[in-house]
């Protein structure tokens, strides 16, 4: 995935791709927008709710994995998540750090153009393919919370829908009995509400996403600034034009408050046979740098140690806790440290590792995990470790807030280039709780 601060640049990367040009494919593409720039305030949560973790993948990304089941006769170019200018969760996406190998090279791209409310960042994403996209393409608009859409709605949507001019939604009908309330405003205390009525539930629905709509059709609407509206359909209707109801699911929920998590959480736990909410992950990390023939130091787990040489390195080569981030990235099934930190480039040469690991730690938090317990080992003739391990252990434990850290030292009893004192290694297993 690719991320954009303005329109320019993100233009210029999707015109070298071919789907903005339709090459190899039918005269209409359909481009998905994924209005993402929300606070959450409803979910009481320290994050955003769409970066919140379901079972170790963000709602998010469910999302987002879900606009892929779309069948191939849609012919989808691209998925553009709409983001706030301020967002700082969405570079840590699994799909943040691949360019579109999925579903065919379906490209990904992020805007950090989001708006206040919902229709502002759908129009900032219609504005976005006004430049790119035919007026004749469709777009598909879904809500970034809604994970469970399946590849059998998507499909009903997609063939009915693409023959109406009009657009078309995924809705289900109303099966409770639906009353009409009336709040007492006369008391003081707590709000009370009364039945007004009781309304004829047969003509009733509840809308869902996605729900796809020509672009010309948003250009139109959105030319009277309508930034209201809860959902697209309900902009189209205000335009005097009538999109069609595709019958949905009701498993396609859309998670708004903490008890439809909690829903969600059950339903995609049944999903993956996981009997457990709290599942935990390992992982496991090996490093090792040479000696250089300058510095006085080396630095293990965040301590300056000493020493009559330094360690050659892009970082600060603090080699245990580049172990220690290898580790979690493998539990978390993040990559490995090389990928996070290039060490072709320059803004990292001579970082600080304590910083590397703190981003690695936020990173995993994002996701719902949390790390457990590191137990580590370095492994070197010298300097010596033992006198360092408790102050390693207290800088691992306060970066990562894991109360189980185990520091242990070892030779290789004089075999090999660590025996030769050549440089020296370090290997870690890490384990990550999924919360």
């Amino acid at each position: 995935m690719h991320i954009f601060d303005d329109y320019k640049s993100a233009e210029k990367f999707l015109k070298k791709t071919s789907f903005a040009e339709n090459n190899g494919r039918s005269k209409n593409s359909t481009w998905c927008i994924i209005p993402a720039g929300g606070s959450g305030k409803r979910f009481k949560s320290n994050i955003p709710k769409q970066y919140t973790n379901l079972n170790g993948i963000t709602l998010l990304e469910r999302s987002v994995a879900s606009l892929l089941k779309f069948p191939d006769r849609a012919s989808l170019a691209c998925i553009i998540l709409i983001v706030s200018r301020e967002d700082k969760y969405c570079e840590f996406l699994k799909f943040a750090r691949s360019s579109c190998d999925l579903n065919n090279g379906v490209p990904i791209i992020a805007l950090r153009c989001g708006g206040s409310t919902r229709g502002e960042s759908v129009y900032s994403g219609v504005k976005f393919l006004k430049n790119i996209a035919s007026v004749n393409d469709w777009v598909v608009v879904h809500d970034a919370v809604r994970p469970f859409v399946s590849q059998v709605a998507l499909e009903r949507l997609w063939d009915i829908g693409s023959e109406e001019p009009d657009g078309a939604i995924l809705a289900t009908p109303v099966s409770d009995t639906l009353k009409q309330g009336l709040v007492d405003k006369e008391h003081n205390g707590p709000t009370s509400v009364y039945i007004k009525k009781t309304e004829n539930r047969e003509n009733y629905w509840l809308a869902q996403t996605p729900q796809m709509f020509k672009l010309e059709l948003l250009l139109d609407v959105f030319q009277g600034q309508t930034f209201s509206f809860t959902d697209e359909a309900s902009a189209v209707e205000s335009l005097g034009k009538k999109p069609r109801l595709i019958q949905g699911e009701r498993k396609n929920i859309k998670i708004t408050t903490p008890d439809d998590m909690e829903i969600a959480e059950n339903w995609q736990l049944k999903e993956d046979g996981v009997k457990t909410r709290h599942t935990m992950r390992i992982g496991q990390g090996f490093d090792v740098h040479k000696f250089s023939d300058e510095g006085k130091f080396v630095i293990l787990g965040g301590v300056k140690i000493q020493h009559s040489a330094g360690l050659l390195g892009h970082s600060d080569a603090d080699v245990l806790i580049h172990a220690i981030c290898d580790a979690i990235l493998g539990a978390a099934g993040l990559g490995d440290i090389g990928e996070w930190f290039p060490d072709n480039e320059s803004k990292y040469k001579g970082i600080d590792s304590r910083k590397i690991l703190k981003k690695i730690v936020s990173a995993i938090k994002t996701r719902g995990l949390v790390v457990h317990q590191i137990d580590a080992t370095v492994i070197c003739e010298e300097p010596r470790i033992t006198p360092h391990k408790e102050k390693m252990k207290e800088i691992l434990t306060a970066e990562t807030n894991c109360s189980y850290v185990n520091i242990k030292a070892t030779t290789t009893e004089r075999l090999g280039s660590i025996g030769r004192k050549e440089g020296i290694a370090a290997m870690a297993s890490v384990s990550l709780l999924c919360m």
